[in-house]
């Protein structure tokens, strides 16, 4: 049987990888999109790039969010003891931040620019390239998550003294380990 922290960190990492995936095909379906002089594609495209933003993107990046948080707290990694960790807190933030404050307002503003409009792809204004470079930074985002999770590099814990050892390699002008 699959202990409950074992089942967390199995969400947890379902909901990070389905906002990259889903990031990678919003992404592909907007370039796809600006190469077309096919309205009624363009229109689909955007539709289906702010459905899979509102069902699949958000939710996962606040499951990640949540589930990350609720795993962290009840580990022995904690939230702020190891500098990864809260590394990984504050891009996850930046992430969930960039998309309801960037990409929602932008694939809103797609949406009426192809709304009952006859725009092909190339005809789409600097706001699709807004969206894309938006994709493309979340995106790097989630991949500096994702090399944080697998690496979890050393560092000092967050506010943490130096062990005694250290301490005194320090005072005797040794190399601190």
């Amino acid at each position: 049987m699959i202990g409950r922290r074992k089942a967390l960190v199995t969400v947890h990492v379902l909901g990070s990888v389905s906002s990259f995936g889903v990031t990678v095909v919003m992404l592909t379906l907007l370039l796809m999109a600006t190469s077309t002089d096919n309205t009624a594609f363009v229109r689909t495209v955007v539709r289906v790039d702010e459905r899979l933003l509102y069902t699949v993107a958000i939710p996962g990046l606040l499951l990640g969010l949540a589930t990350g948080v609720l795993s962290a707290l009840t580990s022995p990694w904690r939230l702020f003891r190891h500098t990864w960790v809260t590394k990984k807190l504050g891009l996850l933030l930046v992430a969930l931040g960039s998309v309801l404050l960037l990409l929602r307002p932008w694939i809103a503003q797609l949406v009426g620019e192809t709304t009952g409009g006859t725009l092909t792809g190339a005809e789409l204004d600097g706001t699709k390239w807004l969206f894309a470079t938006g994709l493309v930074a979340q995106l790097v985002i989630l991949t500096l998550i994702t090399l944080l999770s697998v690496a979890k590099p050393k560092g000092g814990r967050v506010g943490a003294r130096p062990s005694r050892a250290n301490r005194r390699r320090v005072r005797s002008g040794a190399r601190p380990t």
